[in-house]
């Protein structure tokens, strides 16, 4: 996998820590008991996604942050399809499998939100 882009934000102490990372990606996390750094890396290809799924975007999140899930994660997405059901999946590599972290999709705002129960430290895609 060849990253096509990284980009990152300090990540502080705090509750409901939000993060703007990337200018399409705002996360915020439950509580950060120990700053750090939190970057979000766009990928062109990564694992295979669930049938019959196509992954838009990959995007890897990671963080040097410790901090308590949950996490949401809201993408903007400035061109949507009309038809599009937009979904939001994380990769579990110790099971080999995406799940669906969707909360919900707005179209009127182009934004796709999730929430990962788990830390964050990996892939995830868009549909």
């Amino acid at each position: 996998m060849k990253s096509v882009s990284k980009i990152g934000a300090a990540t502080n102490e705090g509750i409901n820590v939000t993060v703007l990372p990337r200018d399409d990606i705002i996360l915020t996390f439950k509580e950060v008991s120990r700053k750090g750094f939190t970057t979000v890396s766009k990928y062109e290809t990564g694992p295979k996604p669930p049938a019959p799924h196509k992954i838009r975007q990959y995007y890897k999140i990671k963080t040097t942050a410790e901090h308590s899930p949950p996490i949401e994660i809201r993408i903007y997405l400035p061109s949507v399809p009309k038809a599009s059901r937009l979904k939001l999946w994380r990769w579990y590599q110790a099971t080999k499998r995406w799940e669906d972290i969707t909360k919900r999709f707005s179209r009127k705002y182009h934004l796709l939100v999730g929430e990962t129960p788990d830390r964050l430290e990996s892939m995830f895609g868009v549909t």
